[in-house]
């Protein structure tokens, strides 16, 4: 059977809107690539995307021999990144898991309140008298514990909970298994989509944070994040521009980098960690954020 001529129009204007929209949001993410590539005669040059004439990894290694700050703030993203998603999503799972519980006392009054946290919080200042009392200033905890828990993913996780069937639960108990041992054998491996999806938003937003670091460490301190020193360099990069030129001219044979270069090649380095991760967790994305919000 033909499709009508409405239909036809209908699929090459959604085609038309998904290239479109596609192209807007691969061109940043190119164009930064292809500049930290590029020499500054070629990015004068270009008009719509620079074209390095030929490929140059000298804003990386100028980046990466500056001392040993980017590899140390590496190396602090990825423990608050890792660490921080494995507990929070445990903490968030399990408060879901006994909050998707109809017979638990108090539910609906937890619930509530909890509700009542996304709309309102403490403030910045009282947050930081907390944690300044709590001594996690100076502290690479400071990244980990006040993130523990996301009420919005708690929610998510319990209307998915809720949404698994009761039958298989009910079995595992006649068998003789506790609510510990459903949760952890039972609930939680026929929960993937949804712990895939929440553990990739909560990634993310460690991966990217760097706010907290500006609030919670001095600048003396070794405990930078990686998008925190990036965005430090970027208002220093004579520091960057400046350091170990002996070095660096000795591997590539140059003596300097340009700024817009060096940025180019700090975001990408910045970026390129998470968009590695995200296929992975591709297919259980959109799955686990709808599966955890149509049932009410």
């Amino acid at each position: 059977m033909k499709a009508k001529t409405s239909e036809r129009t209908y699929g090459i204007a959604i085609t038309l809107i998904c290239t479109i929209t596609a192209v807007m949001c691969l061109y940043p993410l190119i164009y930064t690539l292809l500049v930290s590539f590029c020499s500054p005669t070629d990015i004068d040059a270009s008009f719509f995307l620079p074209i390095p004439k030929k490929f140059t990894i000298r804003a990386y290694a100028q980046v990466l021999t500056a001392g040993n700050y980017i590899l140390r703030a590496f190396g602090v993203s990825v423990f608050r990144t890792v660490v921080g998603t494995v507990i929070s999503l445990f903490a968030c799972s399990l408060l879901a898991y006994a909050l998707s519980r109809r017979d638990l006392p108090g539910r609906g009054a937890v619930i509530k309140l909890l509700i009542f946290c996304i709309l309102f919080n403490g403030g910045l200042i009282p947050t930081y008298v907390v944690i300044e009392e709590l001594g996690l200033t100076e502290n690479i905890w400071v990244y980990i514990w006040p993130n523990v828990m996301n009420v919005w993913n708690v929610i998510v996780i319990k209307q998915f909970f809720e949404g698994l069937p009761r039958e298989i639960e009910e079995a595992a108990n006649i068998d003789g298994a506790n609510e510990w041992r459903i949760f952890l054998n039972v609930v939680l491996p026929m929960s993937k989509p949804v712990m895939a999806a929440i553990g990739l938003f909560t990634m993310v937003g460690q991966w990217n944070s760097w706010f907290d670091a500006y609030l919670y460490v001095p600048q003396t301190s070794e405990l930078w994040p990686l998008q925190y020193y990036i965005q430090i360099s970027f208002s220093n990069l004579n520091q960057i521009n400046q350091g170990n030129l002996d070095k660096i001219q000795a591997i590539i044979g140059i003596d300097s980098v340009d700024d817009m270069t060096v940025k180019m090649a700090l975001t990408v380095i910045g970026c390129v960690p998470v968009l590695l991760v995200y296929p992975f967790f591709q297919k259980y994305f959109a799955k686990g954020v709808y599966l955890g919000s149509v049932k009410g």
